[in-house]
């Protein structure tokens, strides 16, 4: 079975701190740990795939260009490496190196989608023996996303190399197929494109297959990145008490200051995930139950991209928080808006772990 290593960890977490309180509440932790230190992309680009892919009724080129565009803008920032090669050529797009979803996107956008048909045939197999060794340079586990349409006419059987690859390589690899292959016609003998990717998928049980039309789906291709990049968990941290502090004056509870810091973003995003969906629910009820209340909600980011842009992503991402907060029911009067972009970070941005943490909205209610 393939074992899937993780060299480096995205630490994403997010605190929910009742200052008004006196004491700390538990810290809650999302650990996004990568399936693999290495994902390789090998595409069909042979003759076959200037055919039409008939689910979607466009060219099997133009299918798995913009499936792929998708993908990498749905992964999320992994410390990792990627690289990118083709067959019908053989051609070395991206060498293996640190992910840059910019850099991939052109990858992908190089990869030609129109072309002629004839006298460019599939060796899938041989090309993947040129890919093989590249990958022998390669420290840690390997996932190979195969992107096929079921066709392999010239060369090795491509079940033979993938076998021969996966006793060198052993739990360090695993393959993944995008098919985009078609069934033959009712009544013919036609060979099965179905069957054959089938057959590679059902080497080794690490294997994760999809057909591409399946794909156009959010939650299926939310799925199937789960399934080959990334895995999921929750940590839960209690800290250790803060020393008691001094008695202070006593106030009225309409002058307490509740704070709930550190609502998290995925890279160049601003939709809130699901996880921090009680968090906010827990900020409105604390909201609503105030005859008076001022919100301020502040937008940051961390430092990758122009200050601009970034300015205007850190509004968003505290727009985001303030429009939940209307849906539970508080007044928009109530609430205000602030963006400062990359200019106030907490962490060291310099580290990957430094740049997801300052991806963030801190709340404040006085």
């Amino acid at each position: 079975m393939f074992k899937w290593g993780a060299r480096s960890l995205l630490l994403l977490f997010m605190t929910a701190v009742l200052m008004g309180a006196q004491h700390a509440l538990a810290e809650t932790r999302t650990i996004i740990e990568p399936r693999a230190d290495n994902f390789i992309f090998y595409v069909d680009n042979s003759g076959s795939m200037m055919f039409d892919y008939e689910e979607l009724k466009e060219d099997k080129s133009v299918v798995a260009r913009d499936t792929l565009l998708q993908l990498n803008q749905d992964i999320p920032e992994l410390d990792v490496n990627f690289g990118v090669y083709t067959y019908g050529p053989y051609e070395e797009y991206m060498s293996p190196s640190s992910y840059d979803e910019s850099a991939l996107a052109e990858a992908f956008e190089s990869i030609p989608v129109e072309f002629e048909i004839f006298g460019r045939r599939t060796p899938m197999g041989r090309d993947l023996i040129q890919v093989s060794e590249k990958l022998a340079e390669l420290q840690g586990d390997i996932a190979v996303i195969v992107v096929t349409d079921g066709e392999s006419n010239i060369g090795p059987h491509p079940k033979k190399v993938m076998e021969e690859m996966y006793q060198e390589y052993g739990d360090r690899i695993c393959f993944h197929f995008i098919s985009l292959a078609q069934r033959p016609p009712k009544g013919t003998v036609s060979r099965d494109e179905h069957a054959f990717v089938e057959e590679l998928a059902g080497i080794n049980p690490c294997s994760v297959k999809i057909d591409a039309d399946e794909l156009q789906k959010d939650f299926v291709r939310a799925d199937f990145i789960r399934d080959v990049f990334y895995t999921e968990r929750e940590e839960t941290v209690t800290p250790a008490p803060e020393p008691e502090p001094e008695p202070a004056p006593a106030v009225e509870p309409d002058e307490e200051v509740i704070v709930f810091s550190n609502i998290q973003f995925e890279f160049d995003k601003s939709v809130i995930r699901p996880q921090y969906a009680e968090i906010l629910r827990e900020a409105a009820r604390q909201i609503l139950d105030r005859t008076d209340p001022h919100v301020v909600v502040e937008g940051h980011t961390c430092n990758i991209g122009p200050a601009d842009y970034n300015m205007g992503l850190s509004q968003r991402r505290a727009d985001a928080v303030a429009d939940f907060l209307v849906e539970q029911g508080v007044d928009q009067d109530a609430i205000e808006t602030e963006a400062y972009g990359l200019t106030r970070p907490e962490f060291d941005n310099d580290t990957m772990e430094g740049r997801q943490l300052n991806r963030r909205v801190e709340m404040r209610l006085e």
